[in-house]
């Protein structure tokens, strides 16, 4: 029997870094109804020009998964609540297990078909307060999933979902995901999923690449990648000859991430070199202080600081690494 479920919530949002350190779409607000167009909800955007489209127009996330979450990670406790994934559609009980690519669904007037698992990345880690949530949810089958639009129209809140048809029962997203994840060296269900008429383009093109050029992809960027900030030079400090302190402010003027005693950041100098520095103690708002002392030996790390960085010059400025996640 196919799953059948109501719509608990519906959700939509504006991009947002007011309380990131990023630019997320994550923080939706709830709606009673929303008209549905081609490329998911009205008024509903994006923070990353990959996000969204015609594949990823829609995302559901089962509600009671959040219970699970819960009790598994309890410091985050809090947090795990309906919407926290930033789903639109918020219903209980269809989930990875029950619900298949190719799947077509009705809701309201609108007709949708599902196209592949939501790849989770590191902004769930800080949204979750939880550096290990988006690895978890992408091997535990706990990320939801993404709709095309077949026909368009509107949603109302407490509308029945349900699965009208269904070509695929073979291809659960959490299968799929297991092959994405897990067993990437299986050459059947490679060569299936990579010719699967109605898998998500951006999925189905993994499993492609996989085909041509018998490599697995590493995922640990997306699900733990560093933020990258445009930091701007302000102050430069001649502490003596061979040290100079270097002040560094977001150009957007955003918050900063905070670090703790022993943390660093790595700096990507214009010249190609990433060079890690520990980050002073500043009682200065919104700024990050480093001290960089000219090395006889430097690689070119610290004699291009010394030598070319001026104040008003912009680095990229990875977020800090506290020194307990060394």
């Amino acid at each position: 029997m196919f799953p059948y479920s109501t719509v608990e919530q519906l959700r939509y949002g504006r991009v947002t870094g007011q309380d990131y350190f990023f630019r997320t779409g994550i923080e939706k607000s709830i709606t009673k109804k929303v008209n549905v167009t081609a490329l998911g909800f009205a008024g509903d955007e994006q923070a990353e020009r990959f996000h969204g489209g015609l594949d990823r127009a829609v995302l559901q996330f089962d509600s009671n998964h959040y219970v699970q979450l819960q009790h598994i990670f309890p410091e985050s406790a809090p947090l795990f609540v309906d919407g926290g994934y930033g789903e639109n559609l918020v219903v209980a009980g269809m989930n990875e297990h029950n619900v298949c690519i190719g799947d077509k669904i009705t809701i309201g007037s609108v007709v949708l078909e599902v196209t592949q698992p939501r790849q989770p990345c590191f902004k769930l880690n800080h949204r979750f307060n939880e550096p290990t949530i988006a690895r978890y949810s992408q091997h535990n089958s706990k990320t939801g999933w993404f709709y095309r639009v077949l026909q368009t129209g509107d949603i109302h809140q407490d509308d029945s979902i349900q699965v009208i048809e269904r070509p695929y029962p073979q291809w659960t997203i959490a299968t799929v995901q297991h092959y994405l994840y897990i067993e990437t060296d299986n050459v059947t269900a490679t060569t299936a999923l990579a010719t699967l008429p109605e898998l998500g383009e951006e999925v189905k093109k993994v499993f492609q690449r996989r085909l041509i050029a018998n490599e697995i992809e590493d995922w640990n960027s997306r699900l733990e990648g560093l933020i990258k900030l445009e930091m701007r030079v302000v102050k430069i400090v001649v502490q003596s000859a061979t040290i100079k302190r270097f002040y560094l402010s977001r150009t957007d003027l955003g918050a900063l991430p905070p670090f703790s005693a022993g943390a660093h950041v790595t700096v990507k100098l214009p010249n190609g070199l990433k060079c890690a520095y520990a980050l002073c103690d500043s009682a200065i708002e919104g700024v990050y202080q480093i001290e960089v002392q000219r090395a006889c030996d430097s690689q070119g790390g610290s004699q291009y600081m010394h030598e070319q960085v001026n104040i008003g010059d912009v680095l990229s400025v990875y977020e800090p690494v506290n020194e307990k996640t060394l």
